[in-house]
């Protein structure tokens, strides 16, 4: 499909916030974003000045800065936030986010709820997976501070996986790539007892104050990543808290304000239940 370039060669400020796992190095960060903004910049006919952000503090400044992003990539939370600072987001990645409780294939729990005394580790009250396996915790009655042997939160998750390995702990909750690694390393050693809720991901917001045109040539392209080779070939290219995503899908602003709710009513769980 031939999708119209917008007029003139557009100057748009492209703000990625690559996630709260990503990297330290800025370098590398835009090495692997690059591919992304170049490709977008092709079939947009514009010209794209691709920023990238690892904090959210650094990217709320910049939201509510003059000098704003033309088009965002963010997660769940940032892109709650940009909502309500003018932002829509129009397109998402084809991978949402949500959290595996997983345990030894020998052990004898059978859901959930059955993990009541166990000794317990979960991803971080910081990360997206973290407030959803809490989530999921008091959904089945079960409170981290009464229900079980011990409660372990993992600011990594390749840490909460080697302590299952090892067997310090008998459950743990994270996210499907970590799964994935773990499965790869120890194939058949351990299973997934459940899962979180899921969310929408990744998400590509415009400014509002983008002229219609613009924000319907834009669209056209950023909902539409996955259907060229160059497009996957990008989004390959991105590893960390944002890979994972062969494709986009339309995105509406609902999805977001109802997921970011999910994550707050989860992180506020976390807070009570297991203070800093």
């Amino acid at each position: 499909m031939c999708l119209p370039l917008l007029s003139h060669g557009a100057d748009y400020r492209f703000g990625v916030f690559a996630g709260s796992a990503s990297k330290d190095n800025q370098s590398e960060l835009r090495e692997e974003f690059k591919p992304l903004a170049d490709y977008l910049a092709k079939e947009t006919g514009s010209n794209i000045k691709l920023e990238i952000s690892q904090s959210f503090k650094n990217m709320e400044r910049r939201l509510n800065n003059a000098s704003r992003f033309a088009l965002l990539l963010a997660p769940a939370q940032v892109t709650a936030d940009a909502i309500e600072d003018g932002y829509n987001p129009v397109a998402k990645w084809n991978k949402p986010l949500y959290g595996l409780f997983v345990i030894a294939v020998d052990k004898p729990y059978g859901n959930i709820a059955a993990l009541k005394g166990a000794r317990l580790g979960l991803a971080s009250r910081d990360t997206a997976v973290g407030p959803l396996c809490m989530d999921s915790l008091s959904k089945t009655k079960l409170r981290t501070d009464r229900d079980f042997a011990s409660v372990y939160e993992g600011k990594f998750m390749d840490v909460l996986t080697k302590e299952l390995k090892t067997k310090s702990l008998d459950a743990i909750c994270i996210s499907p790539i970590a799964w994935k690694t773990l499965n790869a390393e120890a194939p058949g050693a351990f299973k997934v007892l459940g899962e979180t809720a899921r969310i929408p991901g990744f998400a590509f917001s415009l400014d509002n104050a983008l002229s219609t045109q613009e924000k319907k040539s834009l669209t056209a392209v950023l909902a539409s990543i996955g259907a060229k080779p160059e497009g996957k070939a990008a989004l390959a290219a991105i590893t960390g808290s944002a890979s994972g995503a062969t494709a986009t899908l339309p995105a509406s602003s609902a999805e977001y304000t109802n997921a970011n709710r999910l994550l707050e009513q989860g992180k506020q769980l976390y807070d009570q239940q297991m203070p800093k």
